[in-house]
Order: C-alpha cells, then structure tokens, then sequence
C-alpha cells in the first residue's frame, strides 16, 4: 500500500504557530501581572482591561485561553511561578538553621511585601469549585521543605523513621500555614504595624521554636546558629 505523501514544511508551520501563540498568551500573562501591580489590593481584574494593555481585541484572548476562569488560572499560575523562583534560591542546606528558616521566610514576606495584588490574586477562588493556584501549589512546596529538613536531619546523623516522618509532613504543613495565615492578615492591614524585615523576624523564631521541641522529642539538640555542615562534621 502506497504511503501518504508528507506535506513539505507542514510540521514547521505548525511549530511556528504553537510558538506564536504561546509567545502571545505569555504577553498577555505579563499585561495581566502589570495591571495587577498597579490597582488596590483586591480589586477585580477584567478580561476587557487585560485585552487593552495587551494591545488585542477580546475575542483574541479568548482564542488564546479557553474561557476566563481559564485565564485567570493561569494568570495564578504564572504568579506562582513568580512565587517559587523567589523561593526555589532559598531551599538549600547551607549556613545556620537560624539563616535558612530566615531565608525563605524573609524571601517570602519581602516578595509579598513587594507585590501584594499579586499574592491575593493567586490565592484567590475562581468560582469553578477549586482553590486557588497558590493553595494547590503548598503540597508541593510542603514536600520540598520536608526534604530539606529529612535530609538535614540525615546529615546529622538522624535518619527518621516512618512515623517522624509523619510527623515531620504535619509540621511542615502546620508551619506554611502559620506563616500564610500570619503575613495574609499582616498585608491585609491598611497601616501594618510591623515592618517586612521584623515579620519575617517575628515567623523565623516562632518556627524555630517550633523545629526546635520537635528535635527535642527524638532526643536531638541544634545550635540554630552554628552552620549545618559544622554540626553535621560534630555529630
């Protein structure tokens, strides 16, 4: 049985097509984002408005994303993005337990701090019976956290068993949803009496503390200002 012939070029065409418009809907993604930034916090964000400051008809935005609680999503999860980039720098074993809680609280509540309208626009329900972008994106970010904190516990010589390990899961969750809670009803304030720098100070010693009775339980003591790696050389 003779082959279909192939198209010549057919493949490419459609790959710059793809590209096209996934450059167009990434330009759209970044007018949304700009909008955002520039509007009280929790104000609505219109699919009208967003197809101006990206230089297109409507219609056009509605080619490119399926309907709006679509475009919405991914203009969360393009926040998200944002979010982990900020934060992704921070989840590393280096330096003290006291500087890598600080880190990645610090560069959380700086990020928040700096953009507010975004962090309330990715958390935000959309209206079509799921949560938003940013609650969906904890369990992961739970995971890398539980992972940095197995594996510096291993360093030290402890490797935890399956029911710490359980326990190490609801603590982690326990803490993101402490310092969420905590810097939603700080950014929320219309005159927050806490500077950026002194809530991410206030949430590091509160989970310290928090890191440090749980240690206590399975009979380990840490230093939260001596550097991993030295207490780890120590053990």
């Amino acid at each position: 049985m003779p082959s279909v012939p192939r198209v010549p070029g057919l493949d490419g065409r459609q790959l710059r097509w793809e590209g096209h418009n996934e450059e167009r809907r990434l330009h759209v993604l970044n007018a949304a984002v700009e909008l955002l930034e520039e509007q009280p916090l929790g104000s609505e964000l219109r699919v009208q408005q967003i197809a101006e400051r990206a230089g297109l008809v409507r219609t056009v935005v509605y080619r490119l994303f399926s309907n709006r609680i679509d475009l919405y999503r991914e203009i969360q999860q393009h926040i998200v993005g944002m979010i982990r980039e900020q934060l992704d720098s921070t989840l590393v074993l280096s330096g003290s337990i006291e500087q890598i809680v600080g880190g990645v609280v610090g560069g959380y509540v700086s990020w928040v701090a700096d953009h507010p309208q975004l962090h309330e626009m990715a958390q935000r329900a959309l209206g079509d019976g799921q949560p938003g972008q940013l609650d969906l994106a904890v369990d992961a970010l739970g995971n890398d956290i539980a992972a940095v904190f197995q594996a510096g516990a291993i360093m030290l010589g402890h490797e935890l068993d399956e029911d710490q390990m359980t326990t190490l899961d609801v603590l982690v969750v326990g803490l993101i949803g402490q310092v969420r809670g905590s810097v939603n009803q700080w950014v929320r304030r219309p005159d927050p009496k806490l500077s950026p720098r002194a809530l991410a100070k206030m949430l590091s010693r509160w989970i310290w503390f928090q890191i440090d009775g749980q240690a206590r339980e399975i009979g380990v003591e840490l230093d939260p200002t001596v550097p991993v790696d030295e207490m780890a050389a120590g053990s």
